[in-house]
């Protein structure tokens, strides 16, 4: 009986070859980006499955309440909190923290990268499962493990083991291991460094920085989570008993399972490499597809109702030679299994065309192709099959021969409004929603990247200090030569571009008294001018070439506000403790967004400290870019023969940052895939349609018809039901858009332009797909319609 379905199934999908290709191409289409989805999915719960104690080993997590009662939730905690949780809890067996503050510029075996790594306790490399290829575990000061991958760069296929590294202002460092390459994890770092180098660091000690190092623990054997959850509360009202009641912020610790940390169920706040897969870019990549795959499915559901005529009578046939209705259904089911079998095969092949852009890499984490993802992929595409006809299934089954001879086969949702036209106000109504919601996310990141933040990046060449540029006095050298350079206007030294991250610092107005989070970033006097941001008390930084102007720092409106400074005239002058340091306020500046407009403006300090320059910003005057970069060029080899000179214009970069070119490549197509599955559907129905009133057309055309008033008669409804879909997806998308933008401090508008370009685009494409289909079908000649009559 299974041989007969399957003949059948492929005799009829042979017979209405036009039907066949468009659900075999729609279902392929959704099922790819499906299939990315599952891939991301299984990917998600690939981390840190090869560590020893998984059942054992939490992370602690920091629930931090500020003054004015906001709270944030942190994969960080002070560093204290390791040691202070197993010096007094016996139940603990080890605890280990990870201190991100190891990166930098590294320079060993005459090369010089950027690298980024973390500080660890000697009992990292026992709570988790890291293993070493060669040598031993970083326990000494000054000692450090590297990564297979950045032994490979620096060392080649050599041993590195007892060669030293120089990692800028953290000094000379002796290899003493290599990790093996390791299996997923949360965890991202290039080096690992004891943390007995930091034995000195007075933030061991500092309760008020938790943002720098996550802590793990290693409960003992018997331990319940039970137990750690009666605990930290006791935990968190000691430390908060510690810092006092005029302390700005207090502590909540919670410990979350080493299991539980991918996905990331609470988007948590956290450091660059502590970074997780989060549930919500799981969830909505996941209903990006489903999307999609819906309307694939509407599209199969939408044409076998369609030919419900033609199959009423199969139908009414088999029944009346005794066939059952489950038998019938068996038929149907199978059916739709060939197709989406067809359809996984063909989703595949676009899965690989697609395999190779950035985003896609990303949202899969390098998927193993093992049996058990392919077992998912069937068991999916065995599902799709099912629900997609299981519909048609039921109502083509359910008909009866004398319902067939009256001709009383038109299966109804609603009085009046076939399942056929319901079916396809849902399909426009979701693509439109898409179109919409996409078009809102392009235009806030295109908004992101080419808005005005404020300072000027205009004209402005960026060039990273390497190699042997990153030296003081090269660095010195290499800027004052640039700036007397033809078309060179200024040549500004910065820790880092504006319109990426600052490096928090924490910063008391009183010695001793509470702290307040600053961006911190390093800058020379020529960043004020250069940036043409605005002074509105005091004076910019003053010039020098000694370490002595790093006393005077600038501040903005937001900072005098947290410090609570009075106005920035009254800030001007004052004194403010960093760490053991004084600094000075010369001058205030007027609040910019120096971070993405995903947050408000935050407080802000510039201070001259030429140790932490890695980067020159070069203003170019009008029209001179072409000259300048072969002198730069030059220059650059007289300082650093060693290292190939990398540059780029700022707007460009701080663009592409938001607005990665593959990644918009991606959402045109997921968009596109929307589009054309919605449009090959209604071609489907409007062929069949056309098919099923040429008798009509032909008369008409007799009676003296033109063929614009038959393009009319058979397009009109078709138009309606756009029209409806329009006004279903307007307000959703307009809402779902408002949504998406709440989670941006400045952000665009969803406007009339938005919903009209997309609604209008959406008639555009749709009113071409049912005119092109109708205008043919009005051309045919009469005499062929009605020749058998």
């Amino acid at each position: 009986m299974f041989y007969s379905y399957l003949v059948i199934a492929f005799r009829n999908l042979w017979k209405h070859r036009l039907f066949s290709f468009i659900n075999v191409v729609g279902l392929a289409s959704g099922m790819m980006v499906c299939l990315l989805a599952l891939m991301q999915i299984k990917s998600a719960f690939e981390y840190d499955v090869f560590h020893p104690y998984p059942e054992r080993t939490y992370r602690i997590i920091s629930d931090v309440t500020e003054r004015n009662g906001n709270t944030q939730s942190l994969a960080m905690t002070p560093l204290p909190l390791g040691d202070f949780l197993q010096r007094d809890y016996g139940f603990i067996e080890k605890s280990a923290r990870v201190y991100f503050r190891l990166r930098g510029e590294v320079s060993g075996n005459d090369k010089t990268l950027y690298a980024s790594g973390a500080f660890v306790d000697p009992a990292f490399f026992e709570v988790f499962g890291f293993k070493l290829a060669v040598g031993r575990p970083a326990l000494d000061p000054n000692t450090v493990v590297l990564t297979s991958a950045m032994a490979q760069k620096f060392f080649g296929t050599a041993n590195p083991v007892g060669k030293t590294i120089l990692i800028r202002d953290q000094g000379h460092f002796t290899v003493v291991g290599v990790l093996a390459p390791a299996e997923k994890t949360h965890l991202h770092f290039e080096m690992l460094a004891s943390m007995a180098t930091r034995q000195t660091d007075a933030q061991l000690t500092n309760w008020n920085d938790h943002y720098s190092a996550c802590t793990y623990i290693l409960a003992k054997e018997g331990t319940s989570r039970q137990t750690l959850d009666q605990l930290l509360p006791v935990v968190s009202g000691r430390v908060n008993r510690l810092l006092g009641p005029k302390s700005p912020i207090q502590y909540g610790f919670r410990a979350q399972a080493l299991t539980e940390i991918t996905p990331d169920l609470e988007d948590l706040i956290s450091i660059t490499g502590a970074g997780a897969t989060t549930i919500g870019s799981l969830l909505s990549f996941g209903a990006v597809a489903l999307v999609i795959l819906l309307l694939a499915g509407f599209n199969y559901i939408n044409l076998t109702l369609a030919r419900s005529l033609s199959r009423a009578r199969e139908v009414g046939v088999r029944k009346a030679t005794g066939a059952l209705r489950s038998q019938l259904m068996g038929q149907f089911l199978v059916e739709s299994t060939v197709i989406v079998l067809i359809a996984l095969g063909l989703a595949y092949l676009l899965l690989i065309a697609v395999e190779p852009l950035p985003i896609v890499q990303r949202l899969t984490q390098n998927t193993r192709y093992d049996a058990m993802l392919w077992l998912y992929f069937i068991l999916f595409a065995l599902a799709t099959g099912a629900v997609a006809g299981l519909v048609p299934a039921r109502v083509l089954s359910a008909y009866q021969p004398m319902q067939v001879l009256r001709g009383q086969i038109g299966p109804r949702l609603l009085r009046g409004i076939s399942w056929r036209k319901a079916l396809i106000v849902v399909q426009f109504s979701v693509t439109l929603t898409a179109a919409i919601f996409m078009l809102v996310m392009y235009r806030q990141f295109s908004y992101m990247g080419s808005g005005d933040y404020g300072f000027n990046r205009e004209n402005i060449l960026n060039i990273p200090l390497t190699g042997s540029a990153a030296d003081l006095g090269k660095y010195r050298l290499l800027a004052n030569s640039l700036s007397k350079q033809v078309g060179v206007e200024r040549v500004a030294a910065v820790s880092e571009s504006m319109g990426h991250y600052g490096d928090g610092w924490q910063i008391r107005r009183e010695r001793g008294g509470n702290t307040v989070r600053i961006e911190s970033f390093a800058v020379d006097h020529n960043f004020v001018p250069s940036m043409r941001l605005t002074v509105v008390a005091g004076q910019n930084l003053p010039v020098s070439a000694s370490d002595s102007a790093g006393h005077f720092i600038l501040i903005n409106e937001t900072a005098v506000r947290a410090l609570q400074l009075g106005n920035p005239q009254q800030a001007v002058g004052q004194t403010l403790w960093l760490d053991s340091t004084d600094v000075q306020v010369a001058g205030v500046l007027k609040d910019f967004n120096f971070m993405s407009f995903k947050w408000n403006i935050m407080p802000l300090m510039v201070r001259y400290e030429p140790k932490r320059f890695r980067m020159l910003h070069v203003s170019v005057a009008d029209g001179a870019s072409e000259t300048v970069l072969p002198r730069v060029e030059t220059l650059w080899k007289q300082v650093n023969p060693q290292e190939p000179l990398s540059y780029g214009w700022y707007q460009e970069e701080l663009y592409e940052q938001h607005m990665h070119w593959d990644d918009q490549l991606f959402f045109y197509l997921l968009i596109g895939m929307a589009l054309s599955i919605a449009c090959l559907g209604l071609l489907g129905m409007v062929t069949y349609t056309t098919e099923t009133r040429t008798k009509e057309v032909g008369i008409r055309k007799v009676m003296g018809a033109t063929v614009m008033q038959i393009v009319v008669l058979l397009s009109k409804s078709f138009v309606g039901l756009l029209l409806i879909a329009g006004l279903i997806a307007l307000p959703i998308g307009y809402s779902l858009g408002r949504l998406f933008l709440q989670e941006f401090a400045y952000h665009v508008s969803v406007g009339i332009e938005t919903l009209g370009v997309c609604f209008g685009a959406m008639l555009l494409i749709g009113g071409l797909t049912i005119g092109i289909r109708t205008y043919r079908a009005a051309l045919a000649n009469p005499t062929d319609s009605l020749r058998n009559e």
